[in-house]
C-alpha cells in the first residue's frame, strides 16, 4: 500500500493544483485510517483518491500490443511479428486510461470510446484516414478501470510495404482525445 501511495502522492505532483491537494489529502487520510488498523476505511479512502486521480488524468492508451487474440484484460497472446500477408486482419489489444463515466440511463455507469486511423507511407505519405474504424461501450454499476479494447483491422488494397498507423481515440464522455501509433508490414 504505502508503495502505492508514494506513487499516487508523486504523481499527484504533476496533475493540476486544485487536483493534486484533492488527491493527497485523500491518500494522506487512507494512509492514517490503515495505520489505524481499519483497512476497509482506507480502501474507501484510496479509491476516492484514486477517483480524483483519474478524473484529473488525461486520456491514454496503455500496453499497446499487436495481437492473435484477445479475450479480457491482460489476456492476450501478442503476435510474433508486425508483417501481414495481403488482406490479413490486424488485430490490437491496448488498456485506455483517464476515460469518463457517462450514465446509461439504467444506473449504471457507461464508458464509451471510439478510434480513427490514418495510415501513412514509409515516406511520410498519408494514404487515407477512416473515422471510429472501432469503438466499445461498457456498462457497469462502478467505474471499472480494467477496460481492454481489442480493435479488429482491414486494411485491404495497401500495397507491399511498411507503414505506420496513427491513432486517435476519442472519450465519447469527455472532450478528452487520446493519440497512438504502430507499425505495420504488408509482406511482399
Amino acid at each position: 500500500m504505502k508503495t502505492i501511495l508514494a506513487a499516487l502522492l508523486a504523481t499527484a505532483i504533476c496533475t493540476p493544483a486544485a487536483f493534486a491537494s484533492e488527491i493527497s489529502d485523500r491518500a494522506a487520510e487512507a494512509e492514517k485510517l490503515l495505520q489505524s488498523g481499519d483497512g476497509p476505511g482506507a480502501m474507501e479512502k484510496f479509491n476516492s483518491a484514486e477517483e480524483a486521480f483519474w478524473k484529473a488524468m488525461p486520456l491514454g492508451v496503455l500496453n499497446l500490443k499487436q495481437v492473435d487474440s484477445a479475450t479480457g484484460f491482460g489476456i492476450y497472446g501478442e503476435r510474433a511479428n508486425h508483417i501481414y500477408k495481403p488482406g490479413e486482419k490486424i488485430v490490437l489489444y491496448m488498456e485506455p486510461v483517464g476515460y469518463g463515466y457517462g450514465s446509461d440511463g439504467l444506473g449504471n455507469s457507461s464508458i464509451a470510446l471510439s478510434v480513427d486511423i490514418t495510415v501513412v507511407s514509409a515516406a511520410g505519405q498519408t494514404l487515407g484516414t477512416m473515422e471510429k474504424v472501432g469503438r466499445v461501450q461498457v456498462a457497469s454499476r462502478s467505474h471499472n478501470r480494467e477496460l481492454f479494447f481489442k480493435l479488429d483491422l482491414s486494411l485491404d488494397g495497401l500495397p507491399p510495404g511498411k507503414y505506420r498507423c496513427d491513432f486517435l481515440m476519442h472519450d465519447e464522455n469527455s472532450a478528452k482525445t487520446a493519440p497512438f501509433s504502430t507499425d505495420i508490414e504488408i509482406a511482399g
